[in-house]
């Protein structure tokens, strides 16, 4: 499903499935995302056996930069890799913040005179509208922001994770092809 946190998908590698997993274990411990330790990149392995590897983000930093939470790379044949992602600590990180702060808007929409400033603060309107159109518009906004953007984040985030996690595999994959 389009809103469901999760990418899949499959990769061709030059090097053995085994020796590519080996490879792909070596640099979750050495640092993922760049082949170096980095507090906001700590991964760790959560199983692996023979042509399978599954590893998630450790901590709390890590789930939220780049939503890279869980990524389970299976060998589907000689030569291919299929992969999948699921990030679903990154999805309730940002449905949380854009919920919190919609939640907010909407109780402060609530509980001040939004109408009664606009009417006195006329150059803040749009002018070409009236004052309940643009009201109306400050309502919009809260809900979009609040309540519409994050499922639209978490679609949106899938196409850069897709490249991000294609060019992990080569990486590795380049690493272990040329170490035969």
């Amino acid at each position: 499903m389009i809103l469901t946190p999760e990418i899949d998908g499959t990769v061709a590698i030059r090097s053995s499935g085994e020796r590519f997993l080996q490879a792909f274990r070596q640099r979750v411990t050495a640092g993922l995302l760049t082949g170096r330790p980095n507090s906001r990149s700590n991964y760790v392995v959560s199983a692996a056996s023979p042509g399978h590897l599954e590893l998630r983000a450790a901590d709390w930093w890590t789930a939220i930069n780049v939503g890279l939470n869980r990524l389970d790379l299976r060998e589907l044949q000689a030569s291919v890799i299929r992969y999948q992602v699921r990030y679903w600590r990154w999805a309730g990180y940002v449905l949380g913040l854009s919920g919190g702060l919609g939640l907010l808007g909407v109780a402060l929409l609530v509980s001040l005179d939004v109408r009664g400033y606009i009417v006195q603060h006329q150059n803040s309107m749009v002018r070409s509208l009236s004052v309940e159109q643009n009201l109306l518009i400050v309502w919009l906004m809260v809900l979009f922001w609040g309540f519409i953007w994050p499922w639209l984040l978490i679609s949106l985030h899938k196409r850069p994770l897709r490249g991000l996690v294609t060019r992990l595999i080569a990486e590795v994959d380049a690493g272990a092809a040329a170490s035969r």
